[in-house]
């Protein structure tokens, strides 16, 4: 099976693999790229990422999708069994090419990331969505509660995309040691730049009195006059997961958009036995409740949210360490990406074969 994969992100093309990336994250002769190395028959996956000159960049970053990658591999997108692409933006051109020119193409299967665009219901990409999405064979999502857009806005998906939860290496985070530091389990650590309740957790905080700090990362332009809160920038990827597993727990304070969003930054916590408290809400729900680790507040809920993180800085030692391993064992299992990696194997095989999924 020979598979073209167009990716939504940027990756490191190399001769070796590089020891501080993620496997997601670059691509090498020496080994499978991404999940495609726990397929049982290993394809042969060339990968297309979305680099490109930086004034076309700027076009893309403007309307919102992704054609560049397209235009390069057109001349010879025949050569492949299957057309995979990860990130709907750069299935658009792909998609409007097929049915405009009813040009011969292998089966395309699309991983709607974001419902499209980010959910829209009106909009001149969310109508060239609706026109190139029925150029799909099939469609997978990470998130179940998507169905409920897809039944008003693109109907005739319906019957052709399943969801499958997203999955995490276990293997490749049980390898990282990362040291202990002074103020090991003296604070609470929150991760994220965009998408975050920043607002419902500062406030929750302030008024539960914990004795925990709280260590805010990743975005510099948060304002608090709380001397116990802690602000912090970007950071570089080992000291960020320093400070995330020398936490007591980690908060989620997530937004409640119908889409996919955060959740390897979940399912990496979960595989690094961190306690987890989070937001329920849809891009997260169907993970959360697969494990005793991670604790759900209701989202926007102030009242809530400083009630769940007083219960949690009572825990003892014992028992947070019970809720970090029922998170390894879920990551291990459900949520690993071996699972993840059988499922789509299924599906790429009968998409091969011409077959019904």
């Amino acid at each position: 099976m020979k598979i073209l994969l167009l990716i939504n992100w940027k990756i490191k093309y190399c001769d070796t693999a590089p020891e501080n990336l993620q496997p997601s994250d670059y691509n090498c002769p020496e080994e499978p790229f991404w999940f495609f190395k726990y397929f049982a028959e290993v394809p042969k996956v060339d990968v297309i990422d979305i680099g490109a000159p930086t004034w076309i960049e700027k076009i893309e970053n403007k309307i919102r999708f992704h054609f560049y990658q397209t235009l390069k591999v057109l001349p010879k997108i025949k050569q492949y069994d299957l057309i995979f692409v990860h990130g709907s933006n750069s299935a658009m051109l792909l998609g409007a090419i097929k049915r405009i020119f009813r040009i011969q193409m292998p089966p395309i299967l699309d991983v709607d990331i974001s419902s499209f665009h980010q959910a829209s219901k009106s909009g001149i990409i969310h109508r060239l969505s609706q026109f190139s999405s029925k150029a799909f064979d099939y469609m997978v999502y990470h998130t179940s509660s998507q169905i409920d857009y897809y039944k008003i806005e693109f109907p005739w998906l319906v019957n052709k995309c399943e969801f499958i939860p997203l999955g995490v290496d276990y293997n490749y985070w049980k390898t990282k040691q990362y040291p202990v530091i002074p103020e090991r389990k003296t604070y609470i650590v929150c991760v994220g730049y965009r998408k975050r309740d920043w607002n419902t957790l500062l406030k929750a905080y302030n008024e539960s009195n914990i004795v925990e700090e709280l260590y805010l990362i990743g975005n510099p332009d948060i304002k608090c006059e709380n001397s116990k809160v802690k602000v912090l920038p970007f950071i570089p990827i080992s000291k960020l997961m320093t400070y995330i597993t020398n936490a007591k727990f980690s908060v989620i304070p997530l937004d409640n958009f119908n889409y996919s969003f955060a959740q390897l930054t979940l399912l990496q916590q979960m595989a690094l036995g961190v306690p987890i408290l989070a937001a329920d809400v849809y891009a997260i729900r169907d993970y959360i409740k697969c494990s005793n680790g991670v604790i759900s507040y209701t989202p926007y809920n102030v009242e809530n949210l400083k009630t769940k993180l007083q219960e949690l800085s009572k825990l003892k030692e014992t028992d947070l360490q019970k809720m970090g391993q029922s998170s390894i064992e879920c990551t291990m299992t459900v949520l690993s990406e071996q699972q993840m990696a059988q499922r789509f194997e299924r599906i790429c095989r009968m998409l091969c074969r011409g077959k019904e999924i």
